[in-house]
């Protein structure tokens, strides 16, 4: 009988510990429809076939014009009429040695895996439809090429994914790019495990939370805000992912997170309305302006997401609670760890 007691107990124990660690936005999402459709623009295109070719343009045309418009003129750089135009144009690019062998790496990479970039999306828009049942969820996501213009665009109905900016930095394509242009912080940016966290973040940055016109402290909480909904949408992802850092970035931040909260008061950034302080804190660079270069960048959107998660785990909220949540109220609510 001790056994069976002992046993029991140490069962109701794992039961305890198992829900104490359990994501409550871990959701069954088998249930809730989701009129999401999936076109693979890149292959179409770079196949040389001109009738598909221009099937696949006025499709296209006809399912999102601003798509199009973004692809074809802002990427390719190609007049989507006349036909000749737009077929010699496209050629020309499917033509140039270097692209040859970026669809051959794009093909390598994602041929037999876009199903499970797909499945993925598919659950993480579908976590997005039921938190927010009156908001709006994209109702195509393209696969394309961009040329390495843009890693995702965002319309009022669809989602381009460039997945030439997903090869990783150690495909010799991307090695390749001008350093001028191509910093080697952006390309070790260049990783596939950030597809679907950047297709939800940019999504909800597009229609969910516009940019704050008002201070730094309104900015940083916005990416907060960003940063939790995206990770309840993709809660099998690791905070880093989320973050955009590697794990190495991610154990700085952890630790810096104290130093980090100090240096912002005691320099006064939090109400300060100037650019200087968004572009060094909060935008994309080799590491973060004002801190040691080991810093990854971006510690104010880590900041942000800090200080909402504790706000959420404090308060319990639905993710409409903490969308609607002002800014303020967050920043007062913030107990910052103490400086190491």
């Amino acid at each position: 009988m001790g056994f069976i007691r002992n046993s029991f107990l140490l069962f109701s124990l794992v039961l305890l510990v198992s829900a104490c660690n359990s994501n409550p936005y871990d959701i069954d999402v088998s249930d809730i429809p989701l009129p999401l459709t999936f076109h693979n623009s890149d292959s179409v295109l770079a196949a040389p076939n001109p009738n598909t070719q221009l099937s696949h343009r006025n499709d296209l045309k006809k399912i999102d014009k601003d798509v199009a418009g973004y692809l074809f003129g802002y990427c390719y750089g190609i007049r989507l009429a006349p036909d000749t135009s737009y077929l010699n144009g496209l050629n020309r690019y499917n033509q140039n040695p270097f692209v040859i062998r970026l669809e051959q790496r794009i093909d390598e990479q994602f041929g037999k895996k876009l199903l499970t970039h797909q499945a993925s999306l598919s659950d993480a828009f579908k976590r997005m439809k039921f938190h927010f049942k009156n908001s709006p969820v994209p109702q195509h996501i393209f696969w394309i090429n961009s040329g390495f213009t843009s890693s995702i665009f965002c319309s009022e109905k669809s989602i381009a994914i460039g997945m030439e900016r997903y090869l990783g930095d150690k495909t010799d394509v991307i090695k390749e790019l001008p350093n001028d242009r191509f910093f080697s912080w952006i390309k070790d940016g260049m990783a596939p495990q950030f597809m679907e966290r950047d297709a939800v973040i940019g999504w909800l940055s597009t229609h969910f939370i516009e940019e704050t016109k008002e201070n730094y402290a309104t900015e940083m909480i916005r990416w907060g805000k960003l940063l939790f909904i995206t990770s309840a949408c993709l809660p099998q992802e690791k905070e880093a992912i989320i973050l955009r850092y590697s794990s190495k970035d991610y154990d700085w931040a952890l630790a810096s997170e104290g130093a980090l909260w100090k240096y912002i008061v005691d320099e006064q950034l939090l109400y300060n309305t100037g650019e200087d302080a968004k572009q060094s804190l909060l935008h994309e660079g080799p590491f973060t302006r004002g801190l040691p270069q080991e810093s990854p960048d971006r510690m104010g959107q880590f900041l942000g997401y800090r200080m909402v998660k504790q706000y959420m785990e404090q308060n319990k909220l639905s993710l409409v609670q903490l969308k609607n949540t002002p800014y303020l109220k967050i920043l007062q609510g913030y107990e910052a760890p103490e400086k190491e």
